[in-house]
């Protein structure tokens, strides 16, 4: 593929970088003094109107649905924001098959952001007509239903939904023959795999539990967390002392310790991600650019959610400081 085709794009994304949320500005932000006055200093971004819907956070959701039409119309390969849109197709088809379990509706959760339009979505299920699904996870959902109406274990539909998302991410890499999204993908299932074996770990679950969550198709071999699965959490990042997630995992692990918090094994996984997307927008063409905007404007809308809920639950600013992920700009 040519890689020039992206010339366009890359330039209007130079200028939309220029709008993002830069580091004074969060910071003023984590200091305002309640979350009226948060609001107030938002006024003058482009999250104005968003945040002042009713719900602010369904004005956050609205933004990302909005970025994400946007970036479809922007980028001349569509397979590079697919890539994004799909996890939110399993989102949504989560939503909807614990919908369907625990016979709640559960529609304000469904995100319109995905490659197939919510409404579509819930008409396949509303009509049990799958056919019309993706194959990945027309498959998977099949799976779901066998494995739950036999276990009743809800964490069964997120373990294959998931599975079925990175294999339908990878295909559509592959359709696109672009190496980096491969590329890209098999870091994503690396540090999915990586979190999962902390999280087991610390949840006392056995190695067959293990075995049945781990993704494959990463470049971290699945033998790796198995073999290793009674050492010591502390000695894990040893064992990947020769990949690229050495330090991250290292730090990571430590801040655990420290603190007990799973959510800081998350936000060095998030930082260490932004920290490799971060080279790409100096590269002139290619996809790169755009996936690492794309992924830097889903963590600014997530630094946001953070910083809001903060101020609306009387979160001390330093708290607010620490849960917060890096930023791009």
């Amino acid at each position: 593929m040519d890689s020039t085709i992206f010339a366009q794009c890359i330039a209007r994304i130079k200028v939309l970088e220029t709008k993002m949320l830069d580091r004074a500005k969060l910071e003023s932000l984590i200091e305002a003094k309640d979350f009226d006055e948060a609001k107030r200093i938002l006024q003058d971004s482009i999250y104005s109107d968003y945040i002042s819907m009713p719900s602010y956070e369904e004005g956050l959701k609205r933004s990302l649905e909005d970025f994400y039409l946007e970036m479809f119309k922007l980028c001349p390969v569509s397979e590079v924001v697919d890539i994004f849109r799909t996890k939110y197709d399993a989102h949504n088809i989560k939503t909807l098959v614990k919908s369907r379990f625990l016979n709640k509706d559960i529609d304000k959760l469904l995100i319109n952001a995905g490659t197939v339009d919510v409404s579509k979505l819930k008409d396949i299920f509303k009509d049990e007509n799958l056919r019309d699904l993706y194959p990945e996870f027309r498959e998977a959902v099949f799976k779901v239903f066998e494995e739950y109406n036999s276990n009743k274990n809800p964490q069964d539909i997120d373990t294959i939904i998931d599975e079925a998302m990175f294999v339908r991410q990878m295909n559509i890499a592959k359709s696109a023959r672009l190496e980096f999204l491969q590329s890209y993908i098999q870091l994503l299932i690396d540090i999915q795999n990586i979190k999962t074996f902390i999280r087991a770990k610390e949840q006392k679950r056995d190695r067959e539990f293990l075995k049945k969550v781990l993704i494959k198709g990463g470049k971290i071999d699945l033998d790796l967390f198995i073999s290793n699965y009674i050492e010591d959490i502390e000695s894990f990042s040893n064992k990947v002392f020769h990949t690229e997630h050495f330090k991250w995992i290292k730090e990571g692990v430590e801040e655990y310790l420290k603190t007990k918090d799973l959510g800081r094994i998350e936000k060095m996984a998030d930082d260490y991600l932004l920290s490799v997307l971060k080279n790409s927008k100096f590269i002139s063409f290619g996809p790169e650019p755009v996936v690492a905007y794309i992924y830097a404007k889903e963590n600014e809308i997530k630094i946001l959610r953070i910083i809001l809920t903060g101020k609306k639950n009387r979160v001390s600013a330093d708290t607010i400081r620490e849960r917060l992920r890096d930023i791009y700009v």
